[in-house]
């Protein structure tokens, strides 16, 4: 049974909630448990819950007994459903297939995605009986900056401007297809993206990343949107100048982590470690319209 959370149970459950988020076989993405989001974060995205109007957190009980907590988000503007936080400990099908129907009689005709850890592989073999279709199978990566010391920089890497924006459409145009961060929207907020471009023996290639937990006391975190070579090939070369540009940069602006989903069948996973960053999982991630 699924049972709405009152806001006067919060502090009761939001420790149970916590611990679910940090079990890779019972919680979704986005994982607590990479080294870089934190507990103060998860209780502040689990506020939004009791606080937001399209936000809603679901306890799942059974037998008497809270076994899960499923909070959800809604974009009317996009029709649109995912997850801050879902974790259950016990009978995490069972718990799905409630919140699937709580949710198709609420928004019928809306997309719904999910994303979960591969150790999850009770809510992946649901997700795959309710007709789920996958969108993204990748390897989570984090790296931490306090320890880094910046090696050398290839100065043919250019950093993106107004100016010189025409190289950075160059890679980009070949892989934005129908993704949301096109050109046009990239160039829109500028200001907000950190790109380099770089060429090798005729192929430019990009990096564009962004800052997704605001500075404060410890520094940013930021994320890597795409690194993509405009041939669609592997270029090891390339990615290695690409990537140690920008972690030099994140180092002289005060970041304090990056993450990373690269493809599960990418080659660039063999490159990762060698570089510094620590592998977290596999990300797999479903959508559906219900």
């Amino acid at each position: 049974m699924l049972v709405p959370l009152q806001e006067k149970d919060f502090n009761k459950y939001i420790d149970f909630a916590y611990e679910l988020a940090l079990d890779p076989a019972r919680t979704c993405y986005p994982v607590y448990y990479d080294g870089v989001k934190t507990r103060a974060l998860f209780e502040a995205d689990a506020r939004k819950g009791i606080s937001l109007p399209e936000d809603q957190i679901l306890l799942y009980e059974e037998d008497g007994v809270i076994e899960g907590w499923l909070h959800y988000y809604y974009l009317p503007e996009d029709r649109y459903i995912a997850h801050r936080s879902c974790g259950v400990r016990r009978n995490t099908a069972r718990a799905l297939q409630e919140l699937s129907e709580h949710l198709a009689a609420r928004y019928p005709g809306c997309e719904w995605a999910v994303g979960f850890p591969s150790e999850n592989q009770e809510a992946l073999d649901w997700v795959q009986g309710a007709g789920f279709e996958l969108l993204e199978d990748s390897q989570y990566y984090t790296f931490h900056f306090d320890q880094y010391i910046p090696g050398p920089e290839d100065p043919s890497v250019e950093r993106i401007t107004e100016e010189n924006f025409e190289k950075f459409q160059r890679v980009h145009r070949t892989i934005e297809a129908d993704m949301f961060w096109n050109c046009r929207r990239v160039r829109e907020k500028l200001s907000d993206w950190t790109i380099f471009v770089a060429e090798e023996d005729g192929v430019a290639g990009e990096i564009i990343a962004k800052e997704i937990i605001a500075s404060g006391s410890g520094g940013s975190t930021y994320e890597i949107f795409a690194i993509c070579c405009e041939d669609g090939q592997h270029h090891e070369g390339l990615y290695r100048q690409l990537l140690a540009r920008f972690l030099n940069e994140g180092k002289r602006q005060g970041a304090k982590d990056l993450t990373f989903f690269v493809g599960t069948d990418d080659e660039m996973n063999r490159i990762m470690r060698s570089l510094g960053f620590h592998h977290v999982g596999r990300y797999l991630g479903y959508h559906k319209v219900i």
